[in-house]
């Protein structure tokens, strides 16, 4: 169960990232520069908080593993 969870974080880290660069690259949405920067770096952040438990979920399940067998 556990490594569905640390999927579905990854690919929310991906899609984020994606999204960020799609902002960042094209005017697909309009909207005003200092929002799009603010609404990128926010994505951004949200991906590297995303990315952080994912590791760090990965690292426990691995210890975990280690000590039961």
């Amino acid at each position: 169960m556990q490594y569905i969870q640390h999927f579905l974080g990854a690919l929310v880290v991906v899609l984020c990232l994606g999204f960020a660069g799609l902002l960042i690259t094209t005017d697909l949405f309009p909207m005003e520069i200092w929002r799009r920067n603010i609404l990128v770096a926010v994505f951004i952040l949200y991906a590297a908080y995303r990315g952080f438990r994912v590791y760090s979920g990965f690292k426990k399940q691995q210890k975990v593993g280690k000590h039961e067998h």
